[in-house]
């Protein structure tokens, strides 16, 4: 099965290639740079030493390292296969978005030993498990895709913090990422990117929620030379809620782009976006949101917000918040706000004795913290707050 799908893919792209400026989805991101990574890596090689722990999964390239999974604390808890071995069609179909998108479909027909992932059904871990990406050096100049699902099995509560280890190298991660929810689960997924500096990094998330599910996702990205992610949230049953929060910090010519799309397509769900971006220098961030509530869903309750802190005259942020309501009885709303530091309150900073550039960072870690704080991890929460001040003070 997963060879047709493979050779469909190829073909989608092969007919419409690199995505254009032309497209809503691309309109303030530009693909030119992927010319550079022409070639795909052809071979997951495992050589590479790594940090592992009881709590970790490594993956390498995008393929899951068996030796961590052995030594993971909860394999006991896990059911791991092959994609290449799935049957079931549904288990590997994502969003019709997703499927038009080029890249995407590059990357289905490059992927190699993708694994799905299944937590049984209640499976209530307290601890984090660490997801951690390592690349080999030989990559330099590669493209690297890579596919796996996530099963978060009925009733299950899982928290997951991801984090890129890399050295100072160019390569373009291209991953897929499926993460099937079912009824009355909780997943809380975390994610940081501390980025080196040429790094290109275009990730698609597919989320599917079924009944009373509540998931958190949690982003901080720090100097990231190319960093674009389509995050899709599908509500598909009663009574679930979906929460995104992020934190981008952009410096020299760094670019970032977030591009959500939530489908409330039952009643009685919650959904709420809330993303930041802190620019200096030439960086650019790009918010491109969609909320569509489906004829049907009924008191559905949904927010978007995205506010943009821009500390130079040549940074620059695009915000697109939309609405589709197809629904009567719901309660919808977006806002966005793009501004440089307000002088008056550096003026009172001041006045109290705080040098301009104290205070300047006093008001920026305040911006910031409002969407920090708002992590549903401690651990990204830290995480997060060491990468502010580095980045502040660098």
């Amino acid at each position: 099965m997963i060879d047709s799908i493979k050779k469909n893919s190829l073909e989608f792209f092969n007919t419409n290639g690199l995505p254009s400026k032309k497209l809503e989805n691309w309109k303030f991101t530009s693909s030119r740079n992927f010319k550079n990574f022409s070639e795909p890596l052809s071979n997951h090689r495992e050589s590479v030493d790594f940090d592992t722990d009881e709590l970790s999964l490594v993956f390498i390239n995008g393929v899951l390292n068996q030796e961590s999974l052995k030594n993971f604390k909860f394999s006991h808890l896990l059911e791991v296969q092959s994609i290449d071995s799935v049957k079931s069609k549904n288990l590997l179909e994502c969003s019709d978005n997703f499927l038009n998108e080029s890249m995407f479909n590059l990357g289905i027909s490059e992927f190699e030993n993708g694994s799905y992932i299944s937590f049984k059904k209640n499976s209530v871990i307290e601890e984090v498990i660490n997801i951690k990406n390592y690349f080999l050096k030989d990559n330099e100049d590669k493209r690297i895709s890579s596919f796996n699902i996530f099963h978060i099995g009925e009733g299950s509560e899982i928290s997951i913090m991801e984090q890129d280890f890399k050295e100072d190298y160019s390569i373009f991660n291209l991953k897929l990422n499926k993460f099937i929810c079912e009824d009355s689960s909780i997943f809380k997924c975390g994610k940081s990117f501390n980025d080196n500096s040429k790094t290109h990094s275009l990730s698609y998330s597919y989320y599917q929620l079924k009944k009373d599910v509540s998931l958190n996702i949690d982003s901080m990205v720090k100097c990231s030379f190319f960093n674009k992610e389509f995050i899709e949230v599908d509500l598909n049953d009663t009574g679930s809620d979906a929460k995104i929060n992020i934190l981008n910090l952009g410096k020299e010519n760094h670019h970032v782009d977030n591009n959500i799309l939530i489908n409330h397509n039952a009643e009685h769900c919650t959904s709420f976006q809330h993303v930041r971006n802190v620019l200096d220098n030439k960086s650019t961030a790009v918010f491109n949101g969609k909320v569509i509530v489906s004829e049907g869903a009924q008191q559905t309750d949904s927010n978007q917000s995205n506010k943009n802190l821009l500390l130079s005259l040549d940074s620059n942020a695009f915000s697109n918040p939309q609405l589709e309501i197809y629904a009567d009885d719901v309660s919808c709303g977006h806002g966005s706000t793009t501004g440089a530091l307000d002088e008056n309150s550096i003026f009172y900073l001041r006045a109290r004795g705080i040098n301009r550039a104290a205070a300047q960072k006093i008001l920026i870690k305040a911006f910031a913290k409002e969407v920090i704080d708002d992590f549903s991890l401690s651990s990204l929460q830290d995480i997060s707050e060491i990468a502010l001040d580095s980045w502040i003070d660098g």
